[in-house]
């Protein structure tokens, strides 16, 4: 059972560094108007990825019997998620003006770094263990 929770946990953190740099990319060849950004193969990629990421943290909370609102932490994370995933949505589809879709892409990204931080910190507040 260890083994198979380290290699769940190692495809989640995979998973999650892809996540972060593949929108990345993405939101440079959005602001660099790159024919690349509307390929149908870049959305597939995003999606693969990040059902996997989404399987392999379900796993994860099971494995580890830490559920939402159970455990803060994990909550404060999957509300994060779905602010990222907005804020994505904004960036990438909705937003029309330029200055919108960089705020947007910004926002996701920020967000996207308080997820990982309270990852690291299991705690809703990691600043708290970050600056001290």
């Amino acid at each position: 059972m260890i083994m198979i929770y380290y290699w769940i946990k190692t495809l989640h953190i995979s998973t999650v560094t892809f996540t972060i740099g593949f929108f990345t990319l993405r939101f440079v060849w959005m602001l660099n108007r790159s024919r690349l950004f509307n390929h149908r193969w870049v959305r597939l990629i995003s999606q693969i990825n990040d059902t996997l990421l989404l399987l392999a943290g379900i796993a994860l909370a099971v494995m580890s019997r830490q559920y939402p609102i159970a455990a803060p932490w994990l909550t404060a994370k999957l509300a994060a998620l779905l602010l990222y995933i907005i804020f994505g949505m904004f960036a990438f589809k909705w937003a029309r003006s330029r200055s919108n879709r960089v705020l947007f892409g910004l926002l996701a990204l920020l967000t996207v770094s308080y997820i990982v931080a309270v990852a690291l910190t299991r705690t809703p507040q990691p600043w708290k263990y970050l600056l001290s």
